[in-house]
């Protein structure tokens, strides 16, 4: 059967399906679409864990540890049942303020309306256990595996044991083994256990955490936080965390803790050791009325001195041991006015700092401002504030704007001016560039929606050329506008996008690229389908296109597409029992126009990959 009778054969099979519900929506609007897959993969894993496990709305402790609040929504909320009594729907919260419509619309499929009552005592045997089990791979067989260079199998497979009781006690034990990688060795292994809102202590955390204070500019590792695109970068730091079942990347592994001391204080105290690096440190923060206000010094020691060759862009990097880095952070919200911002130094004297505001002036529209200014030779390792490229070498003013204009249509634009003073990678002088991004969305009835999203994004870099002692610079512009059309009915929901790009380079080739997909979805009492077929041609690197598909839990992929071709997705989730729950994914990806995919040892003989994930779901 040929490649396109294969992949018509399999779009026909899926039309009639569909499923799931707006997470992969979610992933996109609250990550974008320039986001790591570690990232993305966490997101995922929470939104499907609350998919299933809905948090009750009157449960404002177990809000309160979510990212997709801030302390002052959670506030509103408790002074709002103080006054109106416990919501009697998701809905209720329009009335509340600091939920717009936007927001509520958002968070409606996680949350859950039901009376609640605090419980004298721990009782936590009755605690939910969730254990999950995938396994999955790649059909077509890559060049290392057949030369020797993959020690190996192509299976990836994965193992995670999760004990919940409220929002107190959550423990995981998981494992991960990647394709190429031999069984037992070499594989991930994770465990944590985070205890929270236990008498004075606020939370304590022993194996695997994130940490996540003020703004980010002395603390943050793991996930950033959920803001739409476009929006305010403020962030709502949660303070210790726990880390994702399978994120390897700078988790801390250790213990932490919080505690509170009286009067709105709160002290966190933290140890790490992994691999080559030591971490320790601690936060003071203080809570008072609109008032949160923080105190972070952290020190990060390495086993081995961090060297590098000289080059031309890395002349301000972090060379050394040991980083040591103090930081005061602060927020206050007054009426529709909120202000915040972090400063922070490290131990060679060199400052970094944001800052900024937004002012919400009802009726769903605000409008902000933020500035930074982060000094070339502010070396932190575990730094992670809002940034165009890294928290070092970075001057930039933000403006942002949530609107609801007339004709229904709701708008979210954002701004970003910003100066690069020193060389990086890529470009070997100090360098400028802008980023425009805008959503715009409007109803056409009771079942469809329409949104449009374009981004404008010129920068500088050196020019592509075989000459490496001649560094020439240019200006580049890369625009992106998607089209984007939903339709809901009953179980039913169907999405179609388009999506094209284009790289202007002053004096490198221009590159373009179109993408068309559609997506089908439906969901019944015990099973859901979701199906989604994208055609595309793009023609070159700079012009590529992310293409957001439903995902297994732990097992998520943002994939990034590149020539000419097409992709079909199908994911099928089946409730065998109310315990038991069982789950595929297949992907077929096809190059007419190639005879094998990819380079030296991930290169597959013919023009076709395909991958399939099982996922096995006991709740108990």
């Amino acid at each position: 059967m040929s490649i396109a009778r294969r992949i018509l054969l399999i779009i026909i099979l899926m039309i009639p399906l569909s499923a799931v519900a707006q997470m992969e929506d979610a992933i996109e609007q609250w990550l974008g679409e320039e986001v790591s897959e570690a990232e993305a993969a966490e997101l995922n894993d929470l939104l499907l864990q609350l998919r299933e496990e809905p948090v009750n709305v009157n449960d404002t402790a177990s809000l309160a540890t979510l990212p997709f609040f801030s302390p002052f929504q959670i506030k509103a909320l408790r002074n709002y049942m103080l006054l109106y009594g416990q919501l009697l729907s998701v809905q209720e919260l329009h009335a509340v303020p600091g939920f717009d419509s936007a927001a509520v619309a958002r968070l409606a499929p996680y949350l859950t309306a039901r009376p609640y009552a605090e419980y004298e005592g721990m009782q936590w045997w009755r605690g939910t256990h969730t254990l999950v089990s995938g396994i999955g791979g790649t059909m077509e067989e890559a060049e290392g595996y057949r030369n020797g260079s993959y020690e190996g199998d192509r299976l990836h497979a994965l193992l995670c044991y999760t004990y919940r009781y409220r929002n107190n006690i959550t423990l995981r034990i998981s494992a991960d083994k990647d394709p190429t990688e031999p069984w037992g060795r070499d594989n991930y292994y994770n465990y944590s256990l985070l205890l929270r809102d236990l008498g004075r202590v606020k939370a304590l955390a022993v194996g695997r955490y994130h940490l996540q204070f003020g703004q980010g500019l002395t603390l943050w590792t793991g996930l950033e936080p959920f803001n739409l695109t476009g929006s305010s970068p403020v962030r709502y730091a949660s303070g210790v965390r726990q880390a994702g079942a399978f994120n390897e990347q700078d988790w801390q592994q250790g213990a932490a803790a919080t505690i509170a001391v009286g009067h709105g204080v709160e002290v966190s105290a933290f140890g790490s050791r992994k691999a080559g690096e030591w971490l320790g440190g601690g936060h003071v923060g203080y809570r008072h009325g609109n008032l949160i206000a923080g105190l972070t010094a952290v020190g990060t020691w390495l086993d081995d001195s961090l060297q590098m060759r000289d080059y031309a862009y890395n002349q301000t990097y972090f060379r050394g041991d040991r980083t040591l880095n103090l930081g005061v952070d602060a927020m206050y919200q007054h009426g529709p006015l909120l202000l915040f911002g972090e400063a922070a130094v490290g131990d060679n004297g060199r400052m970094a700092g944001i800052g900024g505001l937004r002012v919400s002036t009802g009726g769903g529209n605000s409008l902000g401002m933020t500035a930074r200014h982060y000094d070339p030779m502010y070396h932190n390792l575990h730094a992670q504030a809002y940034a165009i490229s890294t928290t070092r070498n970075e001057q930039g003013l933000t403006f942002d704007a949530q609107l609801q204009l007339p004709l229904k249509v709701s708008t979210l634009v954002s701004v970003d001016l910003h100066r690069f003073p020193a060389p990086r990678y890529g470009a070997y002088s100090p360098t400028t560039g802008a980023w425009l991004r805008a959503n715009f969305s409007r109803p056409l009835g009771r079942h469809t929606e329409a949104e449009v999203r374009y981004a404008w994004r010129r920068k500088q870099r050196n020019v592509p050329n075989l000459d490496s002692t001649l560094y020439l610079g240019e200006q580049t512009l890369r625009q992106q506008l998607q089209f984007h059309l939903r339709y809901r009915r009953g179980p039913w929901r169907l999405t179609t996008r388009a999506v094209a790009a284009w790289f202007d380079p002053e004096q490198s080739e221009r590159q373009q690229g179109w993408l068309l997909a559609q997506e089908a979805r439906y969901s019944a009492r015990r099973w859901q389908l979701a199906a989604q077929a994208a055609w595309f041609d793009i023609g070159g690197y700079y012009a590529r296109i992310y293409l957001s598909e439903s995902n297994l839990q732990y097992q998520f992929a943002i994939p990034m597409l590149n020539g000419r071709g097409a992709r079909v997705a199908a994911v099928l989730r089946w409730q065998i029992t109310e315990a038991l729950t069982l789950g595929m994914k297949y992907t077929l990806t096809a190059y007419p126009d190639q005879e094998h995919i990819g380079t030296g040892d991930t290169q597959t003989e013919g023009n076709t990959r395909q991958t399939w994930h099982l996922q096995l779901r006991w709740k108990f």
